[in-house]
């Protein structure tokens, strides 16, 4: 009984012993396994904390960031002028400059074309004078002025600076289907006082010469007067052959009743950019073309410069002068030509 008792007592002890062993040998807490069995850690990953939660807007990429915008063109005035609306000078002028005074303002105020289209207001050469004269406007880009609007001008006590910021042609033209492709300016003078009335006389076909003008004090009429006639009169037109706008006139030389015989003017940049007409062609004038190249080196003859002028009391340090200033630097020439000028050489 002692004996088997005492080997009871041995075996309970030894697995007792054995128990602790195992017991001591294992850690306190096994972390879990994943399914593959890797060790899972309990901390979130780097992805979870930095991606944004799907309702967070999505910032721009860089590309968005850095594009330059509409109106960053390579004449913008970025460091030497700026204006704002408000600040920017009221300015006015003739049909055909309007797309380069839109340019002007995409530049140093840096508007979209939508923008500076709406904000540019341009009315006739002749409107816009009278309203330098009487102070609706600042700053005005047209031709040089008729002694009419000197006159004027006079009389209000208005004295006018101008400054040339660019050059342009005046042009003769005529339907394409007129055989004639260049006239002298002594003939165009004898045409228009009435001495040659004859398209045979020019080297034409057998038909008579409608030769239209426009309205007194328009810029193209100033231009015909100053450039071409030069103090001779013209002679007075039939009321049908007077027309009071530049897009009127190309219009009727470019239509089919009697286009042939139809002879008008117009100033270079309207009609070769900015109301094109397939249907007429211009003129050599004393056997040179109209070309930019022409233009800008003066063999054409009837090269002229186009005017920046506002009123001599302008102060020294005005918008007004500061936005000529800069018209006359590189970097303005560029928003000159832009708007379809020949730059000043």
């Amino acid at each position: 009984m002692k004996k088997t008792n005492i080997r009871m007592m041995t075996g309970l002890l030894t697995a007792a012993l054995m128990l602790s062993a195992c017991t001591a040998a294992q850690p306190a807490t096994d972390p879990p396994l994943t399914t593959s069995g890797q060790t899972e850690t309990t901390a979130t990953k780097p992805e979870e904390t930095t991606a944004p939660p799907e309702t967070t807007t999505q910032a721009p990429t860089p590309e968005e960031t850095t594009a330059p915008p509409e109106t960053d063109y390579p004449y913008h005035p970025t460091t030497t002028l700026t204006f704002t609306k408000e600040s920017y000078p009221k300015v006015d002028g003739a049909t055909a400059m309007y797309p380069m005074s839109v340019e002007i303002a995409k530049a140093v105020i840096g508007l979209n074309e939508e923008e500076a289209e709406a904000f540019i207001t341009h009315h006739t050469t002749s409107k816009a004078y009278y309203n330098l004269i009487d102070g609706i406007c600042d700053l005005i880009f047209v031709s040089e002025p008729s002694d009419d609007i000197l006159n004027r001008a006079k009389e209000a006590g208005v004295t006018f600076e101008m400054v040339g910021i660019g050059r342009d042609g005046f042009v003769f033209v005529v339907n394409q289907d007129n055989p004639v492709d260049s006239l002298t300016l002594d003939e165009i003078v004898k045409i228009y006082t009435g001495q040659i009335t004859n398209w045979k006389e020019v080297g034409g076909e057998d038909e008579p010469i409608i030769a239209y003008q426009r309205e007194q004090n328009s810029g193209s009429q100033n231009l015909m007067e100053k450039m071409v006639m030069k103090g001779t009169p013209l002679m007075e037109a039939p009321a049908e052959y007077l027309i009071n706008s530049m897009y009127g006139l190309i219009d009727r030389v470019a239509s089919f009743e009697d286009s042939r015989a139809a002879l008008g003017y117009s100033i270079y940049l309207y009609a070769k950019d900015q109301y094109v007409k397939d249907s007429i062609k211009f003129l050599s004038i004393d056997g040179v073309y109209p070309t930019d190249d022409s233009i800008a080196d003066g063999s054409y003859p009837l090269s002229k410069i186009v005017y920046a002028i506002f009123r001599s009391d302008e102060p020294a340090d005005s918008p007004v002068r500061q936005l000529v200033e800069w018209l006359r630097t590189a970097e303005g020439q560029l928003a000159v030509e832009a708007g379809g000028y020949v730059g000043m050489k």
